[in-house]
């Protein structure tokens, strides 16, 4: 048996379907004006881009549309972007560097480019002819390793006994900057030419046994200061002895003395002594 509207159902249904009528309707002349309006104004334009503006404008995405280059962008591994930096701010460190350059003769006469002093060979190594102006090749260097070995900034400090303005004086010691090989978040690596440090600190100090005079002098300095130190931290604690000795004491109260027997010495005196803090005291026997 097939079920039957009521009255109020039908009437429901009928007012929907006529508002559902009107706004297509309204819609449908809408769309009509638009038309019109755009055929009006673009009259000189071809259809297809007329179909390319209509499809354009159509599909319109929801998000805004962001334009990178790629070529400049950072990986960070983190999935987002780094922003570009307008003004990045000069890195000192790489300021200093020196880029070395190969050694090339500058004269086609052999007389008159510079040689090396050990062995008047023309192949000099180019770290000691641009950075330290020492005309010396690499295979003298290596031969004579106590003069013209390179040694840091920290060794020229702990064994030469030389100041930072000293070592930071280009003009007074040249100086090779390289990137710091432990972190390259770290200063630069300062290197010296061991020859040049050794001639500056002996006339500085007097020669080799004003040196090591002065070498002996810091150390003794040091040691005794290290000496001063121990005895202050020996008899600070001391004296954190004797107090906490002291309020042990005074918590646990008087001390009740426990005398042994008594006993005569060889003058005929009669004492007593604790058994606990070894006090003596002279006794009266009856």
């Amino acid at each position: 048996m097939a079920n039957t509207l009521t009255s109020e159902q039908k009437q429901l249904i009928e007012y929907k379907r006529s508002i559902a009528l009107e706004s297509l309707k309204q819609k449908r002349q809408i769309d009509i004006k638009d038309e019109k309006t755009e055929n009006n104004t673009k009259s000189g334009e071809s259809a297809s881009d007329i179909a390319i503006q209509t499809r354009s404008k159509r599909i319109r995405p929801n998000t805004p549309y962001y334009d990178y280059d790629f070529s400049n962008m950072v990986d960070t591994k983190g999935g987002y972007i780094v922003e570009e930096e307008k003004d990045p701010v000069p890195d000192k460190r790489k300021e200093e560097t020196i880029k070395i350059t190969p050694y090339l003769p500058t004269s086609i006469d052999a007389s008159e480019n510079p040689k090396c002093k050990e062995c008047d060979s023309m192949d000099l190594d180019p770290v000691f002819f641009q950075i330290f102006s020492i005309h010396v090749c690499p295979a003298c260097r290596e031969k004579y390793a106590d003069k013209y070995s390179l040694i840091t900034k920290t060794e020229a400090k702990e064994d030469y006994l030389l100041t930072d303005p000293e070592l930071r004086d280009k003009d007074l010691l040249p100086h090779w900057s390289k990137p710091n090989p432990r972190k390259s978040t770290w200063n630069n690596m300062m290197l010296y030419v061991r020859e040049m440090v050794e001639e500056y600190a002996f006339k500085k100090w007097g020669g080799p046994e004003g040196l090591d005079s002065e070498y002996e002098r810091r150390e003794a300095q040091k040691k005794e200061t290290k000496e001063k130190k121990l005895k202050e931290k020996m008899a600070d604690l001391r004296r954190k002895t004797m107090t906490s000795s002291w309020e042990r004491k005074r918590q646990e109260g008087s001390h009740q003395h426990t005398f042994e027997e008594v006993v005569e010495n060889k003058d005929g005196v009669t004492t007593q002594k604790c058994l606990v803090c070894g006090l003596i005291i002279e006794a009266e026997e009856f």
